[in-house]
């Protein structure tokens, strides 16, 4: 992953805006971290399991546990700044409503930013996470690991009308003529997706060995 971090790619295909950022390799070691200690531990995986607050049929949906404050910081202000970067664009084009009501003329800083939850989801053959909305006003997905053969995977999904295969989609409104209701994204450890929080999304499965590892997260914007 390169070190200097590119301009965000913005996706507005079907009006809600998707904005996709890549975070620093150091995110996805710290994390990766965290979770092979938590994921390969089954009283870990016990003490942080999230999966009763989430809708995922998959292995493990597990909390990201306590850890180094420096570490912690780093891994919050990775968030924050994604989710300020989304808010600012918006602003920029008058269409964050709910922050106009009641932010004024205030110009958001990172101290407008309040993560709410975070969590990893560890993902093997055949698993999948069905249509869901989340909670907070900005959502996210971070890709941490991805199964060695997926490239086959996508290669082969991509011959068909209709790739769907261990890939993320959203979806919104109604299909009509020059409009998308969908849009997909092929999963890249390191590639980070903001998006509104009542968003639908669905998770396909994939049909190879290994695991893909994400981490999501929901926050709130403040005065």
């Amino acid at each position: 992953m390169n070190q200097t971090q590119p301009e965000p790619i913005i996706w507005e295909n079907f009006s809600p805006t998707i904005m996709q950022l890549e975070v620093p390799e150091k995110f996805v070691s710290i994390v990766n971290t965290l979770g092979d200690a938590v994921l390969s531990d089954n009283v870990l995986s016990a003490k942080f399991d999230f999966s009763h607050g989430l809708v995922g049929k998959v292995s493990k949906e597990v909390k990201i546990p306590a850890y180094d404050k420096e570490d912690t910081k780093f891994l919050g202000d990775t968030l924050k700044k994604g989710c300020l970067q989304y808010l600012n664009y918006m602003t920029e084009k008058k269409r964050a409503y709910g922050w106009d009501k009641i932010g004024k003329d205030v110009t958001p800083t990172i101290e407008n930013i309040r993560l709410d939850q975070s969590w990893i989801v560890s993902q093997y053959q055949g698993e999948y996470n069905p249509w869901h909305t989340h909670s907070g006003n900005f959502s996210g997905v971070i890709y941490l690991k991805i199964p060695k053969g997926m490239n086959e995977v996508y290669e082969k999904e991509f011959r068909d009308h209709y790739p769907a295969s261990g890939l993320i989609e959203f979806m919104y409104g109604e299909k009509s003529d020059f409009r998308s209701d969908n849009l997909k994204f092929i999963p890249e450890v390191g590639m980070m997706l903001i998006f509104p929080s009542w968003l639908k999304h669905s998770v396909y499965p994939f049909h190879c060995d290994g695991e893909r590892r994400s981490m999501s997260f929901n926050a709130y914007y403040k005065v």
